[in-house]
């Protein structure tokens, strides 16, 4: 099986004047992603695997030891995740959860598959198109009822809708081009409507006029640049057209059919479900776990953070997440899903999507 990807997008970092530096990973294709799986930034592992097993030390003894894979670093895109484990979620539900951060060269599919990790936190295109390879993965809950994905825009020089795109010239880096070509799809815009300039998450030629919008992540580069002094409008590609979810949770499909790692993987989404809640509750704390403790050394500015983990509320929440919980995936958002990742060129169907995880997290009558 080959484990093919999707565009990546930064999460928000410190280098406020020219955006992220870190670029997302490339594919990795072939069972041998496997072997490649955890590329860190050097230090960062290390410094991650000792906040956790620092928190695991006061643990009792009986926790079962599990892994969770993310896809990028410990900052507040993973606010759930930090919560978590400052709360002692986690532990509530007898796990001793040792969280492996991702990177650009992370992949978690492999990761999941080889059985490194229970459960990880992956895009939606790349988990689909794994799946679509041979990897016997299920998505069992989504972070982002909307994505993050949007364009942003100068607020002086504003483009409020996809048709005003049309003869802009819009920065949108290599491994985004996926997206882009489907959302211009299904807005009806020609390629040649629009030029394209080739940019590499950074935010400098759109504060500088280089370009006129930039494709990016709604809870990045438009708080970049405010927080640089260059304001901003941004609009959501899922509100024109191209909705899916984001940030997805996977698992082995057999995990979900083994009892006790069943349980172990439920108790992972209910303590995600409950560090949602809690961020949400306490954003400055969220912040500050980023900044200061699980992404210590990684430098990210804190009123970036707080700011970010403000914005994903409204992306997290919906009607169909107040009606059945956080990371719930119901019919229709599913089926919007599908028809999104079609458009990018990657099939999948209904079945590879299942509540039935978070069915047993939400009738437990724990939380609700």
């Amino acid at each position: 099986m080959s484990f093919a990807t999707r565009p990546r997008h930064p999460s928000p970092n410190t280098r406020q004047g020219s955006g992220p530096v870190l670029t997302r990973r490339q594919a990795l294709r072939g069972a041998g992603a496997m072997a490649l799986g955890f590329a860190v930034a050097p230090g960062l592992l290390e410094a991650f695997t000792g906040m956790a097993n620092a928190a695991a030390s006061t643990m009792p003894k009986t926790l079962t030891d599990v892994s969770l894979q993310l896809d990028y670093l410990p900052n507040v895109q993973f606010a759930a995740t930090l919560m978590a484990l400052h709360k002692g979620y986690y532990s509530d539900q007898g796990l001793s959860v040792h969280v492996i951060p991702g990177g650009p060269n992370v992949a978690p599919e492999p990761i999941v598959v080889g059985g490194k990790a229970l459960v990880g936190i992956t895009h939606t295109q790349e988990g689909a198109q794994a799946i679509a390879n041979g990897a016997p993965l299920k998505i069992i809950g989504a972070a982002f009822q909307k994505s993050p994905t949007c364009l942003v825009s100068r607020a002086d020089k504003p483009i409020k809708t996809p048709q005003e795109m049309i003869g802009k010239v819009i920065g949108v880096s290599d491994t985004n081009l996926p997206i882009w070509n489907a959302f211009l799809k299904v807005n009806k815009i020609s390629p040649s409507q629009v030029k394209v300039n080739t940019v590499e998450f950074s935010t400098q030629p759109l504060a500088d006029g280089q370009i006129d919008g930039l494709v990016g992540f709604y809870t990045n580069e438009p708080i970049i640049l405010d927080l640089q002094g260059v304001p901003t409008y941004a609009f959501l590609l899922a509100d024109y057209g191209y909705p899916i979810v984001d940030d997805i949770y996977i698992a082995r499909a057999d995990s979900l059919s083994d009892p006790e790692k069943s349980k172990q993987v439920a108790g992972i989404m209910m303590a995600e479900a409950q560090g949602w809640r809690a961020a949400f509750a306490a954003p400055s704390v969220a912040a500050n776990l980023a900044v200061n403790v699980y992404g210590k050394g990684l430098h990210f500015v804190y009123k970036q953070q707080l700011e970010s983990v403000q914005k994903e509320q409204v992306l997290v929440t919906s009607a169909s997440t107040a009606a059945h919980g956080l990371l719930w995936m119901d019919d229709a958002t599913v089926e919007g899903t599908i028809r999104s990742l079609e458009l990018g060129g990657t099939k999948a169907s209904p079945s590879v999507f299942t509540n039935d995880v978070l069915s047993q997290v939400y009738h437990s009558g724990i939380i609700s």
